[in-house]
C-alpha cells in the first residue's frame, strides 16, 4: 500500500508551506530519509525527506502553496501500483484485499520531524494523546525537542495512534515515534505483542550485540520460515521493514510466518519479545556519589545535538579564527549617554545593541560574508538575518533578529532583548530559531578575554566580543589608559582567505573606534 507524503510543519506558526523545487524525479526510486523535496515557509526554505522506501509519484508541483498536513506525494511500493496511482486507482489490487490480515498491518507511520537544516534527532517530549486513542489529523500528539526549541508534532492522518517512542526517547530524524491505525482491529493487530523500540536495542547501536543477541536467543525466537531468497532479497512488507530499521534489527535474523516466509510486522514484534525475555540491556550506569564511584551522566537530547553540530564544523569546513584588538573607549562613552537619556529613548541601549548593529553595516560591505556554503554553491543574501548565542543552563540557543540590515539602534535593542528573554523562557517558535545569515557571540559578558568561536554550519562565519579591559596604551602619540576589547572572527577557509578576514577586522575597528559611523 502506498504510503502518503505530506506538508511537513516547520514552526509552531507554520500554516502552509510553498514547494521551491522537486530534487528527484516523478516515478523515481526512493530510500527513507533521501531528500525530496524543498518547501518554503513565511520564514526560510528548509528540506523534505521520504518517509518510506518505494517510488515517488508527485502531487503537487513546484511553485504550488500546499497547507500543513495535506499530501504533496505518494510513495508507492511497486511499479504496479505506481502504476495505478498514476491512472488515478488508489484501491487496492483484489489479491491485496484477499490477503490475509496478518500478512502486513495497514498504518500511517508517524516519523521524527526535521525541523530546521541541521536537525539530525530529536527528543520525544510529552505524549498528548495516550496509546490507543482515536486521533484526527492535524491534532498536537506529542512535543519534540531539538537542539534549540521545543515544538508539537501533529497525526498526518485520522485513526488509532499506537506510541512506540517514550518520552525522553532520542529519536534520528525520519525514524518512527509513533503508528496511526485506520481502524480499531488494525490498531489491535499492530499492537499485538510488543511495541518496537524507536532506537537500537544497544544504547552504543553496536552491530555486535544485535548479532550476540540473535544468536543466545537462537532456542527462544519464534521460528518462521527463512525469508531470504535464492538472489539474497529479504521478503518483508514494507512495515515490517520500517519498524526492524526503527529498532535496529537485521531482517535476515527474524523468520517470516507470512506467504511463501514473508516476514510481517507480527514476526518483528514477536523477535522484539524474544529479545526482551532474553534480558538483554545496557550495563546500568550508578550515579552514586556518596560512596567516591564514578559519576557517569548521559548527554540530554539538545546537549547531544550540539556537540553533534560544534563537531560537524570542524568535520565539514575549514575554520580558522584570527584576533584584533580594538579600542572601545568612545563606544562606551557614547552608550553611558544613551543610558542617561533611557526615560526619553523609551529603553536603555546596551554595549551588545550597539556591537550588533555596527556587524550588520560591516556585513553589508562584506557580503560573501553574509553567506552560506553547501561545498558546493556560495549563496550570498540580500538581507542579514542576524544569530545572536545565547548561553543557558541546559545549552547555547541561537535566536534570529529576521531582516536586522532594516533596524535603528533602538528597534534593534528591542528585537534583541525580546528575543533573549523568550530564549531563556524557552517561549521562542520554531521559526525564530532557524534562517541565521550570520551569528555573533558576546563573551565579555562571562569575563573571557578571547576564544574560537565556533561557525554553525552551513554559515560560512561568526564574530565574538571579549571583555572590555582597561590598558595602558599609546594614543595621540602617549601612553594613557584606554577601554580595549577583543575581537575573534572565525571563517570558513575554503570560502575566503585572510586578507578578506583582515578587512571584515578592520573595518570592525574603524567603526566601534569612530562610533558616530555606525549611524551613518
Amino acid at each position: 500500500m502506498s504510503v502518503e507524503l505530506v506538508m511537513p510543519k516547520a514552526g509552531l506558526t507554520m500554516i502552509e508551506g510553498t514547494i521551491s523545487a522537486w530534487k528527484v524525479e516523478d516515478g523515481a526510486t526512493v530510500k527513507k530519509g533521501d531528500v525530496v523535496m524543498e518547501f518554503e515557509n513565511e520564514k526560510t526554505t528548509m528540506e523534505c525527506e521520504a518517509n518510506a522506501d518505494g517510488i515517488l509519484a508527485i502531487a503537487a508541483q513546484a511553485g504550488e502553496v500546499v497547507k500543513v498536513g495535506e499530501p504533496i506525494a505518494l510513495i508507492a511500493q511497486s511499479k504496479e501500483e505506481y502504476a495505478s496511482l498514476k491512472n488515478g486507482d488508489t484501491a487496492p489490487k483484489a489479491a491485496e484485499q484477499a490477503a490475509p490480515a496478518t500478512a502486513s498491518v495497514d498504518a500511517a507511520e508517524v516519523v521524527m520531524p526535521k525541523a530546521g537544516l541541521t536537525m539530525i534527532e530529536g527528543v520525544v517530549g510529552e505524549w498528548k494523546a495516550v496509546d490507543g486513542e482515536n486521533v484526527k489529523k492535524g491534532q498536537a500528539i506529542f512535543d519534540f525537542e531539538n537542539e534549540k526549541t521545543t515544538m508539537e508534532c501533529e497525526a498526518t492522518t485520522d485513526g488509532f495512534l499506537h506510541r512506540v517512542a517514550k518520552t525522553g526517547d532520542a529519536v534520528k530524524v525520519g525514524h518512527t515515534v509513533a503508528y496511526i491505525a485506520p481502524t480499531k482491529e488494525a490498531y489491535e493487530a499492530l499492537v499485538k505483542g510488543n511495541a518496537p523500540a524507536s532506537q537500537p536495542m544497544c544504547a552504543n547501536e553496536c552491530e555486535v550485540c544485535h548479532k550476540s543477541v540473535a544468536l543466545s536467543m537462537a532456542a527462544t525466537a519464534p521460528q518462521g520460515v527463512n525469508a531470504v531468497a535464492k538472489d539474497g532479497h529479504i521478503r518483508a512488507t514494507g512495515l515490517a521493514r520500517n519498524i526492524a530499521k526503527s529498532a535496529g534489527i537485521e531482517m535476515a535474523m527474524v523468520g517470516g510466518t507470512g506467504p511463501n516466509g514473508r516476514i510481517t510486522a507480527k514476526d518483528i514484534y514477536s523477535y522484539l519479545e524474544a529479545v526482551k525475555a532474553a534480558s538483554v540491556s545496557a550495563p546500568e550506569v550508578k550515579t552514586v556519589q556518596a560512596t567516591g564511584e564514578v559519576v557517569k551522566t548521559l548527554l540530554s537530547g539538545r546537549r547531544k545535538s550540539i556537540a553533534k553540530n560544534m563537531r560537524k564544523c570542524f568535520e565539514t569546513m575549514a575554520p580558522l579564527t584570527v584576533f584584533a584588538e580594538i579600542d572601545v573607549t568612545d563606544l562606551l562613552a557614547m552608550r553611558q549617554k544613551y543610558v542617561e537619556k533611557a526615560d526619553v529613548l523609551g529603553c536603555k541601549i546596551s554595549v551588545n545593541d550597539m556591537l550588533m548593529l555596527a556587524t550588520v553595516k560591516m556585513l553589508k560591505k562584506h557580503p560573501l560574508l553574509n553567506s552560506t556554503f553547501d561545498g558546493e554553491t556560495i549563496s550570498t543574501y540580500p538581507y542579514v538575518n542576524l544569530g545572536m548565542a545565547v548561553g543557558l543552563a541546559e545549552g547555547l540557543v541561537v535566536p534570529v533578529l529576521k531582516n536586522a540590515d532594516q533596524y535603528s539602534l533602538l528597534e534593534m535593542s528591542k528585537g534583541l532583548r525580546d528575543l533573549a528573554l523568550r530564549a531563556k523562557d524557552d517561549t521562542l517558535a520554531g521559526g525564530e530559531q532557524s534562517g541565521a545569515t550570520f551569528t555573533v557571540t558576546n563573551v565579555g559578558m562571562f569575563h573571557i578575554d578571547f576564544g574560537t568561536p565556533v561557525i554553525s554550519p552551513p554559515q560560512v562565519g561568526i564574530l565574538g566580543f571579549g571583555t572590555a579591559k582597561k590598558k595602558l596604551v599609546e594614543y595621540k602619540d602617549e601612553f594613557c589608559p584606554r577601554t580595549m576589547m577583543h575581537l575573534m572572527l572565525t571563517f570558513d577557509h575554503r570560502v575566503f582567505d585572510g586578507r578578506e578576514a583582515g578587512e571584515v577586522l578592520g573595518d570592525m575597528k574603524v567603526l566601534l573606534e569612530n562610533p558616530e559611523l555606525i549611524f551613518v
